[in-house]
């Protein structure tokens, strides 16, 4: 299938009551992991690009990778830029062929956000690109307290004055361990992530979604999450498969070796989170209401 419009996913997550899979990938092993896993659960997926990862390898690399792999796949696929700090992030994941992009000023002043985000905005509505904003504080690892919650009044400013299309709020969830910290057990607002989804309008993106119980998660889909990024407990596994086969050999071993369990170990993961976000199963149905 070509890439899927975001805006076709996350409105048929929402009408459906579960949630899509953003899986942060940095390699292309994590891409693959996560289109096999969506090919076996039948579900929508979404390859959620970081701009670290152009410290080792090209913005559109990455995408021409996930685009062609899309191309072959039975389900739908979407491409989303995680945690844009400027324009020109934004700009180079559009030209990459992303459908959404995310830029975070949630730790501006709200007027700052509000700026910054409808610059994004000013160049990706035109091309039919969602794009993404965050408001609350989420500092990684930590778990939040009441004043750190999206305030439902702030978050409505940020998404009618900027034009933002995704809301990604505090809400209970907890950033997780990607700069070394301990992760804290999230504990999610259900009650604050309903009344942001009715009073915005738009659909609400859950950060930090590793270490979510299923009941909480499958709570959180009911209220109006719509996309959840994950990242730790994938690359946990990815990383110990590694660890184990480096540590049982020799430093001389073939890279692939320690690549073939690491994506193995990715996959299994990422099909749980697919039972868990309630997206398994709904990739026919997906392509049957985007016919209609």
């Amino acid at each position: 299938m070509p890439i899927a419009s975001l805006d076709q996913l996350l409105k048929h997550a929402s009408q459906n009551k579960y949630a899509v899979g953003a899986f942060v990938s940095m390699n292309i092993e994590v891409v693959q992991a996560a289109i096999a896993a969506a090919e076996k659960m039948n579900s929508p997926v979404v390859i959620r690009i970081h701009p670290d990862v152009r410290a080792t390898t090209r913005f559109d690399t990455m995408c021409l990778v996930a685009r062609h792999l899309a191309a072959e796949a039975s389900v739908p696929v979407g491409i989303s830029l995680d945690h844009g700090e400027t324009l020109a992030d934004c700009v180079d994941a559009i030209r990459a062929g992303a459908t959404s992009v995310m830029l975070d000023a949630a730790e501006e002043p709200l007027e700052e956000n509000i700026r910054r985000v409808a610059e994004v905005v000013n160049v990706a509505a035109p091309l039919g690109v969602l794009v993404e904003a965050a408001v609350g504080h989420m500092e990684h690892g930590a778990v939040q307290t009441d004043d750190d919650l999206a305030d439902v009044a702030e978050a409505v400013r940020l998404v009618k004055e900027s034009g933002a299309t995704i809301l990604a709020p505090a809400i209970g969830n907890v950033h997780g361990s990607a700069h070394g910290e301990e992760k804290a057990t999230p504990n999610l607002n259900i009650a604050r992530i309903r009344a942001l989804r009715e009073a915005t309008g738009v659909p609400i993106c859950m950060h930090g979604g590793s270490g979510t119980p299923r009941p909480m998660m499958r709570a959180a889909t009911e209220a109006g999450v719509a996309l959840v990024i994950l990242f730790s407990d994938i690359i946990t596994a990815y990383n110990s498969a590694m660890i184990t086969v480096y540590n049982a050999n020799s430093p001389g071993i073939a890279i692939i070796d320690a690549l073939i369990p690491a994506q193995a170990a990715a996959q299994a993961v990422i099909e749980e989170k697919m039972v868990d976000l309630n997206s398994a199963g709904q990739a026919d149905a997906f392509r049957a209401w985007a016919r209609a």
